[in-house]
């Protein structure tokens, strides 16, 4: 009799469970939300949605560069060797100075390049590799008072230099080229990924732009 009832039991739980598989499944209870007292009765993390069933969250645009055909490109100078950067000393000349990468700066005065180099070190700059060579320039921010700014290069053996120079006191076109200090140098372990950069920020300090040595 016992295992009769036993058995019974068994069959009327297979049955249950034979009838729970045919029915809908059950929806997960709706977990309880604590709401703040003087609340709007939306709990703290809810989000309001737009009262439409189609919102999509709208993903980030992306800055799209003008289209090159749109314009008209014609050169104001040429003769340049090697270019890499130009700079204004924001002394009120109006010169601009552009750095060549064998290790010259020259000066784009009045719409012509000045013939005399403002600064001319290439014999002491390297630049047989490509990422080598005279890569920055950085004018002081006091530069049309003191007269100073910085330069960022790889020399001969193919370590980081930055330097200081000091303009010239008889010519303000012209640079010392004997008034070099440096001020930092850095082992390079191969000749390329220099970097280069120098800019002054406006909390007066010199912030020079490394990159990661090569290799």
């Amino acid at each position: 009799m016992a295992n009769r009832r036993a058995n019974f039991k068994f069959f009327v739980i297979i049955s249950l469970l034979l009838a729970a598989c045919g029915a809908a499944p059950a929806q997960p209870p709706t977990p309880a939300i604590s709401q703040l007292p003087g609340s709007t009765g939306l709990p703290a993390t809810s989000t309001v949605l737009p009262p439409t069933s189609t919102f999509t969250a709208s993903p980030t645009a992306v800055p799209v560069l003008p289209d090159p055909a749109g314009y008209a490109w014609n050169p104001v100078i040429a003769g340049w060797e090697r270019p890499v950067d130009i700079q204004n000393a924001s002394d009120g000349s109006g010169k601009l100075f552009i750095i060549e990468r064998p290790g010259r700066i020259v000066i784009l005065k009045g719409g012509q390049i000045l013939p005399t180099p403002f600064l001319d070190i290439s014999a002491k700059v390297g630049s047989r590799y490509t990422e080598q060579g005279l890569l920055g320039l950085a004018f002081h921010p006091d530069y049309a008072r003191n007269g100073f700014f910085y330069v960022n290069y790889t020399e001969g053996n193919e370590n980081t230099v930055i330097a200081r120079f000091h303009v010239s006191a008889s010519d303000p076109d012209l640079a010392d080229p004997a008034s070099e200090p440096d001020i930092l140098s850095v082992d390079q372990p191969y000749n390329n990924h220099n970097g280069g950069g120098l800019a002054f920020g406006p909390d007066g300090y010199l912030y020079i732009g490394f990159g990661d040595g090569g290799s």
